[in-house]
Formats: structure tokens, sequence, C-alpha cells
């Protein structure tokens, strides 16, 4: 799949593809590629149900595509109108569902902004109170665990993103959406950055000290996540507006992706491979070569002066 489209001084061109991987029968992860708004989404539960999920998630988030369309002049959303379109995802997924599946998310839009988002990126670490039963030696259900309560005490800690939405907005910025542990990167120079955290267990024991990242990738909870949308008590989004700079290049991907391979070897590639469909495609089989025990969903987007042909 592949997009180009003009935005004031830059435009974003954008390449992406799904593989099942080496040990999975189907594949439950989906991108998204348009003009407004680029994302991957991981489904999770039965093979029914996460399918359902992601394909809910990234269907809902191409209705900010076609309303932009609907004027003469392409209008672009706003950060609250981005959201109300994951909360409506998030309904959807839980209807349809009831419970049965969810889906984790991470986009990256075109929006309208007052300012001109952040160029530089620190996410805060606030420990949630439900990492301590992290230490379980076997896998479970963390989502269940996550009481309305134990959630109400977390975000009453956690730094809110807040951004001006108003119809005289000004600037064309970038939106950073993340639920559950799809990442987000950006390549700027040559030096790569994760721009997103994980909403997961062995992230947030990372956070708490509990263990090192090297264990982190090993460790028996690696695959369990604490936010998701359509499950559990937590489906709030984490919301970046950006500044974009021409030469950046953003890479959104699945845990299928960066799960095999190391942050190293994710920017040597991306460095190394200056077309979008050869980094994709590199990157694609660089994890079924790692080991691609999951679905790998990745999408290279890159942002271009809008003079460029």
């Amino acid at each position: 799949m592949d997009s180009e489209e003009n935005f004031e001084s830059f435009r974003l061109a954008v390449c992406g593809q799904t593989d099942v991987g080496l040990k999975r029968q189907d594949n439950q992860d989906r991108i998204l590629i348009t003009d407004v708004v680029q994302a991957v989404a991981d489904g999770m539960g039965g093979h029914e149900a996460g399918e359902v999920a992601s394909q809910l998630a990234v269907e809902t988030l191409e209705e900010l595509n076609t309303f932009s369309l609907k004027t003469i002049a392409r209008r672009l959303p706003t950060v609250e109108q981005v959201q109300k379109q994951v909360q409506l995802a998030d309904d959807r997924i839980r209807d349809v569902l009831e419970s049965r599946g969810g889906t984790t998310l991470c986009a990256l839009a075109l929006i309208r902004s007052a300012g001109p988002g952040r160029d530089q990126v620190s996410q805060p670490m606030v420990i949630p109170p439900w990492t301590g039963s992290f230490k379980m030696s076997q896998n479970t259900d963390v989502l269940s665990k996550i009481t309305p309560e134990m959630l109400a005490e977390h975000r009453a800690r956690t730094e809110k993103v807040s951004a001006e939405t108003q119809s005289s907005a000004e600037y064309t910025s970038l939106l950073l959406v993340n639920v559950g542990d799809s990442r987000g990167y950006r390549l700027r120079g040559k030096e790569l950055r994760q721009l997103t955290r994980d909403h997961s267990a062995v992230q947030e024991m990372v956070d708490a000290g509990q263990i090192t990242e090297a264990e982190a990738r090993s460790h028996p909870h690696r695959n369990l996540i604490t936010r998701a949308l359509g499950a559990g008590a937590d489906s709030q989004p984490d919301l970046t507006v950006l500044q974009p700079r021409i030469g950046d290049r953003y890479l959104l991907c699945s845990d299928g992706l960066s799960g095999e391979l190391t942050e190293e070897a994710i920017q040597e590639i991306l460095v190394g491979y200056p077309e979008r469909e050869a980094a994709s495609q590199v990157l694609t089989q660089a994890a079924l070569e790692a080991g691609g025990r999951d679905n790998i969903a990745v999408v290279v987007i890159d942002v271009l002066p809008a003079a460029d042909s």
C-alpha cells in the first residue's frame, strides 16, 4: 500500500505491509494508510475476535480521512476529534465482541492544532498501582485484574496531555496515538527514538526497576498488555502532538517486529534503505529471519518537502 499527499510546507509519503509470520495460522494485524491517518492495529483474542477488533479499529480511524474530504477545502481533524474517533472504535469493538477480544493501536494523524507541537518528546514515567502483581511466575489475564479504583488512582497521578482544539487553529501538526504495545518510532538524521511507551506488564516492571530492558525481552509476561481498545478497564490513548521536520522518518509497528528486532537493528535498516517500500520489506524479512513468532505489521512514513515530486 502506498499514499502521498501535499499539506502546506510538507507532505507525508507512506508505505506499509503485514505478514502472518512463521508460527501463526492467521493474521490479526491490520494497517491503515490514507491521506490523513496511518495506523497499525494488533488484534488479540481468538482468531475471529482478534481479526474483528483490529479491523474495526482501522475502519473507524479511516472515517477521519472520509470526513476531511467532505468539504471543498480539506479540513484536517483536531486532537479532540481524533480522540473521539478512538473512543468510538473502542465502543464498537466492545459492542460487537462483548469483551471477547481487543486490539492495540498506534497511529499517526495529520491534524489542525493551535501550536506547532513538540519537537522533542519525553514521556512521563508514572508507575501504575497494579504493577506489583506482575511478580507472579505464571502468565495471567492482566487486563481483568485492573480495577476501576486502580485505574482512577493511576490517572490521578498521570500527566495529562492537553491541546487547544478550537476551529481557528493555524498549524498542521502530527498526532501520535498509542494504546497497548504497538510502537511508534522516529528516525531523525541517523538517530532512532521510540516515541511511545508500551502499555505492557514488562514495560511497567522496567519503569518500576523490577527488571532490566534485557530481561524484559525474554520475560514470561512480555506479551501481556495493560491497555487495549475493546477490552479491560483502560482504553484511554496516549496522545502526543508532534512538530514535523523535513527529513524525519516515522515507523509504526506491531510487537511482531519490535519483539524480534533490537532498536539498533531497526535503526540500521531505516537508515540503510531510504526507499520506503524497501525499508518495510527488509524490516519484515528481518523479523521473519529472527523467528517470526507473531504477526508483523510495518508502516514507514517520510516527511518530505511539499514541492518534491
